[in-house]
Formats: C-alpha cells, sequence, structure tokens
C-alpha cells in the first residue's frame, strides 16, 4: 500500500512541476493524463505490488537426531510423525530432515543422527524466505539461530512423559600411558529429566574389572562424578578401557562408553616446564590430543625440586633429563637451557616456549608463509585476545604473525624450522587468554598448538588418535545423554519472509497504461493549443 501512495505522489508532483497547481478548463484533463502516467511509471520502477500478500507454504524441518531416544523414544517419535502430517495437511509443501546433515529425505523408523544442527536449514530458509517449522525434541545444538527464522516460523517440542535414566555423560582417559604406570580415570553420570535410581558403575580393562562403585539416585539432570585408579600393564599394546551401568534403565544405548588407551614402554612425547603457567597446563592438554601414544609431563615447583604432572609425585631432575633425552618430541617451556643447549639435549623434534620477561601486549593478525598456513585459515585473528611477544629473530617460516595496536611493529609468534629433524619456536605467552574465552577464541588456541605439535612430530597417526579419544563421548554418544531442552514451543523468527503477490514489473499492461496516457496528453495538449 505505501508503495502504491509513494507512486500517487510521484505522479501527482510531476503533473504540478508541468502544469501548476491549479489547471484551469481542458488543461484539467493534461494535468490527469500526466498524473496518470507518472503514477505507472513509478509503480513500475519501485515494482510495486498488484494484489494482496500471499505468503509462501511454510517448510517442515524434523530433527533427526539419535537425541529423540532420551526424549520418548519410539512414543516420541511417533508423536513427532503424527505432527509432520498435520503440518503437511495444513498446507506445508516440503519435509527436510536435519541433524548431521540436510536432507529431502522420508522420516527413518529409528532416527540416529549425531548431532542435532540446525544451522544450514536456517540459512536455506532465510536465503528463498521460507517460514519453517521445527518438529524436534527440544536438544538442539545451535539454538541461537533458530531466532533468525522467517517471521511466521514456529517451533513444535514433542517428546513423552520422562522415564527414569541415567547416562554415562563422560569418559575421561588419557589417550596413552607408559607400561607399569598407573593412571586416573573420570567418568562422569548423569541422571535424565525423571532423575534416576541408585546403579553400580563398573569399570574394565580389557575385559578385566578394575573397579565397581556404587552411584546412589539422582536427582533431574543431576551428575556425579567419579574417579578410579588404574594400573596399567606392563605389556606394550592398544588396550580397551570400558565403563559400564549396572541395571538398565530407559536407554540403554548410554549405559556404557568405551576408549583406547596405547600403553607403551617409551613415551611419544615429553612436556617438560622451569615455570608452569596456565599456557604450560593448557598446551600439554593439547599435545596429549594430538599424540598416539602416552605423553609425561614435568613441572618444576623449586629450584631443583621436579614432579610429575597429575600424580604430583616427586621425581629426581636425572630423571627429568633422561626422559627429555629419550622423548621422540620434546617440549621445553620456560628456561629452555636449564639442561644445557636444547639442541643437543635431544636429536629428535623439538619445541621450544620461551615466556618473555617483559610484558607486552601484541595483537595476533594472521599467518606467515608457512606449512601452518592452510591449516590456520579460518582462525579468527581480528577478535582474539592479546599475547606478550619477545623481539626474537627465528629460524625458517614465520607461521603466526602479531603487532602492536594490529597495526605497528610486527614481531613473530611462531618459528617453524624444517630439515631433518624439526623444530619450533614460540617466544610467546597468554594463549591461555584464548582458552579462557571460550568459543571460537577457544577453538583457535586448539589449532594453533595442534597444528604446531602436528607439524613437528610429523606423526600421521595423529588423526587416529584423535579420534580413538572421541569414542569415550564422541557426537554419537552425546545425543544419548540426556540433556535439558534449549529451545521452547512457539512462533519464534524476526526475518523478512518473502510473499507471492503479483508484481508491477510482471504487468505489461501497466506499461501499456503509461505510453497510452503519454500519448493521449501529447494529442489533447496539439488540440487545445497548448506546446
Amino acid at each position: 500500500m505505501f508503495t502504491w501512495i509513494l507512486a500517487l505522489l510521484a505522479g501527482f508532483g510531476l503533473a504540478v512541476l508541468t502544469y501548476r497547481l491549479r489547471p484551469a478548463g481542458r488543461a484539467v484533463q493534461v494535468f490527469a493524463l500526466r498524473a496518470l502516467a507518472g503514477t505507472a511509471v513509478v509503480a513500475l520502477l519501485l515494482n510495486a505490488p498488484l494484489g494482496p500478500s500471499r505468503p509462501l507454504s511454510p517448510w517442515v524441518g524434523v530433527d533427526a537426531s539419535a537425541s529423540w531416544a532420551t526424549a520418548g523414544g519410539a512414543e516420541g517419535w511417533a508423536r513427532a510423525r503424527e505432527v509432520v502430517d498435520s503440518v503437511i495437511a495444513a498446507g506445508a509443501d516440503s519435509v527436510l530432515l536435519f541433524g548431521d546433515t540436510v536432507r529431502s529425505d522420508s522420516l527413518p523408523t529409528v532416527p540416529r543422527d549425531r548431532s542435532s544442527r540446525v544451522g544450514a536449514l536456517v540459512d536455506a530458509a532465510m536465503a528463498v524466505g521460507r517460514p519453517l517449522v521445527l518438529v524436534t525434541d527440544g536438544a538442539i545444538d545451535d539454538p541461537e539461530r533458530v531466532a533468525r527464522l522467517p517471521r511466521g516460523s514456529a517451533v513444535r517440542v514433542l517428546g513423552s512423559a520422562p522415564r527414569p535414566d541415567v547416562a554415562i555423560a563422560l569418559l575421561d582417559a588419557p589417550g596413552g600411558a607408559l607400561g607399569g604406570d598407573t593412571i586416573t580415570v573420570r567418568v562422569l553420570a548423569k541422571a535424565g529429566a525423571a532423575g534416576s535410581a541408585a546403579t553400580t558403575l563398573t569399570l574394565s580393562l580389557d575385559a578385566r574389572v578394575i573397579e565397581t562403585t556404587p552411584v546412589s539416585a539422582l536427582e533431574p539432570f543431576e551428575e556425579r562424578e567419579v574417579r578410579v585408579a588404574v594400573p596399567v600393564p606392563a605389556s606394550d599394546a592398544t588396550r580397551k578401557l570400558a565403563a559400564a551401568l549396572g541395571s538398565a534403565d530407559a536407554v540403554q544405548e548410554n549405559d556404557t562408553a568405551s576408549a583406547e588407551l596405547v600403553v607403551s614402554g617409551a613415551a611419544a612425547a615429553t612436556f617438560i616446564s622451569s615455570s608452569p603457567d596456565q599456557d604450560a597446563r593448557f598446551a600439554l592438554a593439547v599435545l596429549r590430543g594430538t599424540r598416539r601414544g602416552p605423553v609425561q609431563g614435568f613441572w618444576r615447583v623449586a629450584p631443583g625440586q621436579w614432579r610429575v604432572d597429575g600424580s604430583l609425585r616427586p621425581v629426581t631432575e636425572q630423571a627429568v633429563r633422561a626422559a627429555a633425552a629419550a622423548a621422540p618430541l620434546l617440549v621445553l617451556h620456560g628456561d629452555t637451557a636449564i639442561f644445557g643447549a636444547p639442541r643437543t639435549l635431544t636429536k629428535r623434534a623439538l619445541v621450544l616456549v620461551v615466556p618473555p620477561t617483559v610484558p607486552d601486549d601484541y595483537y595476533p593478525v594472521g599467518t606467515g608463509d608457512s606449512p601452518l598456513a592452510a591449516t590456520l585459515a579460518g582462525v579468527p585473528w581480528d577478535s582474539l585476545p592479546p599475547l606478550d611477544v619477545t623481539s626474537v629473530t627465528g629460524r625458517g617460516f614465520s607461521a603466526v604473525l602479531a603487532r602492536r595496536a594490529r597495526r605497528f611493529d610486527e614481531r613473530g609468534v611462531v618459528f617453524l624450522e624444517d630439515g631433518a629433524r624439526r623444530s619450533a619456536l614460540i617466544p610467546a605467552s597468554g594463549l591461555w587468554r584464548w582458552k579462557l574465552r571460550g568459543g571460537r577464541s577457544a577453538d583457535a588456541f586448539n589449532a594453533v598448538w595442534g597444528s604446531i605439535f602436528d607439524w613437528v612430530g610429523a606423526d600421521p597417526r595423529a588423526a587416529a588418535s584423535a579420534a580413538a579419544r572421541a569414542s569415550a563421548g564422541g557426537a554419537g554418544r552425546s545425543e544419548y545423554v540426556p540433556r535439558r531442552a534449549t529451545v521452547q514451543e512457539g512462533a519464534v523468527g524476526d526475518g523478512v519472509p518473502v510473499d507471492q503477490a503479483p508484481r508491477a514489473l510482471g504487468a505489461w499492461w501497466l506499461a501499456a497504461i503509461a505510453i497510452l496516457a503519454l500519448c493521449a496528453e501529447w494529442l489533447l495538449r496539439r488540440k487545445i493549443g497548448l506546446r
């Protein structure tokens, strides 16, 4: 309506400019013809609507993830199928499944997608202006995307009455260990929406029961942590850690979890810090995630006093020096010359982390021309916290760069040296700020350190290690772990929907009216003597 009002005002204004506000006699007719022609032309330029708006038929997005098992199982999924049928009968024209991917397919008998991501479907709906009706159990991984849907969208949260259920939400164990050592395994049990009854938790290593622990009754969504010390056999092998809950409940798929444990007589990497801090702690965690095999960590807590990471048991300086010399990948943090020249301490891969003595803020700005450029291409450099960087000239490639105030005095943060053995130099500290911020900054921390360790270690089995560690609680298992709903039922969306109203650009007759009005005006002007 507003478009037509604007077109009428523009046409009237054009006529006023030509014939003044009060035409007399037969000039009134040419005034009206000029106003008509101007209105038609402006309506064409603005593509004005020629009829009432008719919204597009909505799409139906169905959550096909395995999390339906914790929201009513077969009964909840049956209700979802009924709702989809009713929405289709009400005028929806497409059914799209989302979870791992977005696809047009028939509803599965049992939903088994390993995630509940709706972002790609939201983007598709926004691109064409389609309202979307989401049918879900409520546990969506990226609920913030739902608010961006076009107006007229809705969320239908379904399920059945909650049933008592307890799940193994996490099985946290190191990816590797030294033969004859003792590791600590952490198991997290979590109850569903109706709580859970008392049960038992059994931890086993290669089918040999290590410990059986009672787990008392839990309130709705309550968590209970159990820590178990596991002695590692001395023989080299890849062993299987398994945790199992004693009594069967509503969802049997979440009652067990497993993880691989690589047992070796030698460490896959050694991390030594003479000045332990948050950078060292978080970097060691990433190192353990990228190496297939046991990773040793040693902290110097006072001059001449060393502790083993994890158990914090005392260890002699000679033992630390021997572990450094034997490690296939050695990481030295702090005083890298504590045992002498680091490049003579080991003949294998080496990473040197040298925190600056004087804090000096520099902001990361991107990557240099290095082997890590492609791997780090997606890091959001402009949103990362500052670092403390020492002014040094490292050998080889400058993999990560930083500048003061993002504009002046560029310095290298990571230097890579290729050759018979690879090495890396990181003359910086403060990367822990990225990790503590969480979100994309934490992902950037993991990406930078993981890329450094992967490249220096040059271990082709690193990806297999990550996959093995993920088996304890990866994306597939997490869908069977009870969690609170992340979206609520009701109307959603603040995006602009597209309507199917006919438009002026598709109406040839409107252009014909403008041309005929101009021709009639010209003839009438000639007839009444106007030039």
